[in-house]
């Protein structure tokens, strides 16, 4: 009976998710279309769904889309790669009480303040400042979220796998590792947002190109319905992603956790 109820909630969720975004694009049409904003600061939503038929704006929009994920994606990867990687070394090594005070403090400053030094640093180099600036971003997070994930695991699974003969590397591999990721993904999800917005700040304040810019630019010449159009491109990606890492988790969960009731 519930395994019957969750197959029926996972074939109901496209429905639920195409209705919510139907009925939001009905308000935004509705509203545009009772004119309590002018076309150029309010335009409807069948206005600026019309913007992807310009060939020439689309050509735009695609180069700089390309050209943030780039940007951000290679940051987060090397951030989040990162993260993981120095959290479990010292997991391992069990010195996570040395590094947890830096770490914390890391965590709370927000990159976008940094990006004035970064500019100073790093230059104005339109790869490796975004790149430096989401690393940045991520890499605190994710280092932070993996030493507060092991605290989390059930030290009776450790005992068990140690007491079968699993040697410190293979417990912290098959047991603490699978628990850990799994519970860092809430923070990978976010960081994933958060990293979009940091590289969105640096195209604004720094660079010439990339979806930052191209807001800037439109918001300057007063052109709602391209920044309207090109926030909605925005937001695929960033959903897409998102996405992509919910089905990452779910592997995980499946597979080393045993967890199926998604």
């Amino acid at each position: 009976m519930q395994a019957r109820s969750l197959h029926q909630y996972r074939n109901m969720k496209p429905v639920k998710t195409a209705t919510s975004i139907i009925l939001l694009t009905l308000v935004w049409e509705l509203i545009g279309r009772a004119r309590v904003y002018p076309s150029y600061i309010l335009p409807s939503f069948s206005e600026v769904a019309c913007s992807f038929m310009d060939t020439e704006y689309l050509h735009i929009l695609l180069e700089n889309t390309a050209l943030t994920i780039l940007r951000a994606g290679l940051g987060f990867l090397l951030g989040s790669l990162m993260g993981i990687i120095l959290g479990f070394l010292i997991v391992g090594l069990k010195i996570e009480e040395y590094i947890q005070p830096a770490a914390s403090i890391l965590f709370t400053i927000p990159t976008v303040a940094l990006v004035p030094l970064l500019i100073l640093w790093v230059g104005l180099d339109p790869i490796v400042l975004p790149i430096t600036a989401s690393f940045i971003c991520s890499f605190p997070p994710i280092l932070y979220g993996v030493l507060n994930a092991r605290r989390t695991v059930d030290l009776d699974q450790v005992e068990v796998a140690l007491t079968l003969g699993a040697n410190t590397w293979t417990t912290l591999t098959r047991v603490v590792a699978p628990i850990s990721l799994l519970k860092i993904t809430p923070i990978v999800k976010t960081e994933a947002i958060m990293v979009f917005k940091t590289t969105l700040v640096v195209e604004m304040l720094a660079l010439t190109s990339g979806l930052g810019h191209l807001l800037l630019m439109y918001s300057i010449t007063i052109d709602v319905k391209h920044l309207l159009s090109t926030i909605i491109a925005l937001s695929i990606v960033i959903v897409a992603i998102v996405e992509s890492i919910d089905v990452v988790e779910k592997r995980i969960a499946s597979k080393w956790i045993g967890e199926r009731s998604w």
